[in-house]
């Protein structure tokens, strides 16, 4: 699988959320102001990493689509983005499926959901050849808007436990806590 195809995988847990009791639902529970500015620095450091996503799988809770448009706004990173219902407090296995499902032609996907989902397919899809820091920050705890970036060789179909590289992990925040 010499001339397989690189491709990076952007895994984005939601920024800080409002209190569940501001929302009618958890589904429609807002981002908080500290979120929002973590959201835009989540943007920033992509940007500065040139890691610029063709395809964005986002769950369809308001939290995980705010959190993506202050990504995308800060960044201006203008991929096409898929509201997908089945990312919403999905398992790692329904992450996998959604992901396996992506489009060949983008080489560069990001996942926009929630926790434990996305920080366990994080672990899950990690290989040999991780980046040994990045594994350890994983193992550290996946807080609010945190970044996995992973590497895969192949194509969407054939992603499988442990047959990517995580390359980095990054909590992205203010600088202006509050």
């Amino acid at each position: 699988m010499n001339d397989a195809p690189t491709r990076t995988l952007v895994l984005l847990r939601h920024a800080k959320a409002e209190d569940s009791s501001t929302a009618q639902t958890d589904h429609e529970r807002a981002l908080s102001p500290r979120g929002r500015a973590d959201a835009a620095a989540a943007g920033e450091w992509l940007k500065e990493q040139e890691i610029a996503p063709t395809l964005v799988l986002c769950s369809t809770a308001l939290r995980t689509r705010e959190t993506w448009a202050a990504v995308s706004e800060t960044s201006g990173f203008g991929g096409l983005v898929e509201h997908e219902r089945r990312i919403y407090n999905a398992p790692v296995e329904q992450l996998l499926q959604v992901v396996q499902g992506a489009d060949e032609d983008a080489r560069v996907v990001a996942l926009v959901g929630h926790s434990p989902g996305v920080p366990g397919l994080a672990a899950t899809l990690a290989g040999e050849g991780s980046d040994a820091d990045a594994v350890r920050t994983l193992e550290e705890g996946y807080p609010t808007c945190t970044i996995a970036v992973l590497e895969i060789s192949g194509d969407w179909a054939d992603l499988a436990p442990g047959s990517a590289r995580l390359l980095a992990v990054h909590t992205a925040r203010d600088g202006a806590e509050a």
